[in-house]
């Protein structure tokens, strides 16, 4: 996906994909171009939340070790 877009507006994207799929009117021709949409968005979300959780987890580390490093220096 070449224009990415953040995490709030992805999964607002994917809520409105979600509300097409769930009419009856959907346009069966735009049906396979919708849920690939879908997928990408959900690829992206996933990615965003794995780099938040890696963050998230260096962050803790870094913190841990720095608490770690003073207890030693007392």
């Amino acid at each position: 996906m070449s224009d990415e877009i953040g995490y709030t507006d992805a999964m607002r994207e994917l809520g409105d994909i979600l509300d097409e799929l769930e009419r009856d009117d959907l346009d069966v021709d735009l049906l396979a171009v919708r849920v690939q949409r879908a997928s990408e968005l959900i690829q992206l979300c996933r990615g965003r939340i794995a780099r938040a959780q890696a963050d998230v987890d260096r962050i803790v580390t870094d913190l841990e070790s720095a608490g770690a490093a003073q207890d030693g220096d007392d």
